[in-house]
């Protein structure tokens, strides 16, 4: 699998119970049924609200015992690396679970560019990880700087402030981010606004103008071409769907 690649799937599981690892991380998240699994001998199940996080390298067996259909993301240990200290089971909240029928739905429908889907799964992966972060355990100045921008992202942010806050230089900031985020402080400050602008979107009756100042954006040109580069569409068009 080649380090940029990301994939979606559509997949059901029969009763064999085959053990096998693969060197590319895997989420399993749940549609329909019940998939029982193991991932380094411990046990677990992907049902209605949970989802299975299964890191590079591991061993891992499977069972399905009824009908089941599960969306599976394929993604390499480079895009994510902070996936491999997530549960291997994890809990999905209702805007979770909203997000996975969301994109059940692009993928039966068509997602439309590689882009798109590979940044709608960045999405995915950055929801997992806000939702979970406790268990990451990252460098306190990494940890600083995220939370500073988990609290002021819906205003101007600059790299020197953030590298202020975590003691860094940018440069630094940026490397270790990387490593441990997955991506840069920039590339993690605009997949949060784009992950609130598309809940507000979907979720509130707010004008996109004002979704658009509501995460960071004064110009309403400038936050519908970015939103259009990440989601390979308009937020006019997620609003008509919603």
């Amino acid at each position: 699998m080649d380090k940029s690649d990301v994939s979606l799937h559509l997949r059901s599981y029969d009763d064999e119970g085959k053990k096998h690892s693969h060197g590319h991380h895997q989420l399993v998240l749940p549609l329909l049924g019940k998939l029982s699994l193991s991932v380094n001998n411990t046990e677990g199940a992907v049902e209605w609200n949970r989802a299975a996080v299964i890191p590079s390298g591991s061993n891992h067996g499977y069972s399905a015992e009824e009908e089941n259909r599960f969306l599976v993301v394929d993604l390499p240990e480079a895009l994510a690396p902070a996936l491999e200290r997530l549960p291997f089971f994890v809990e999905l909240d209702s805007a979770l679970l909203h997000y996975v029928r969301f994109l059940h739905t692009q993928l039966v429908n068509g997602m439309g560019s590689s882009h798109t889907e590979h940044q709608m799964l960045l999405l995915l992966i950055q929801l997992l990880q806000e939702r979970h972060g406790d268990t990451l355990n990252l460098d306190r100045r990494v940890a600083a700087a995220k939370q500073y921008i988990d609290d002021n992202f819906r205003k101007k942010l600059t790299a020197t402030e953030l590298a202020t806050v975590a003691h860094l230089s940018i440069r630094q900031l940026n490397e270790l981010f990387r490593t441990q985020i997955g991506m840069t402080p920039h590339h993690y400050l605009t997949e949060l606004r784009m992950q609130e602008s598309w809940r507000l979107l979907k979720q509130s009756d707010f004008t996109i103008q004002r979704i658009a100042d509501s995460v960071g954006y004064s110009s309403l040109s400038s936050f519908s071409e970015r939103f259009s580069q990440h989601f390979g569409k308009s937020p006019s068009h997620f609003r008509r769907k919603s």
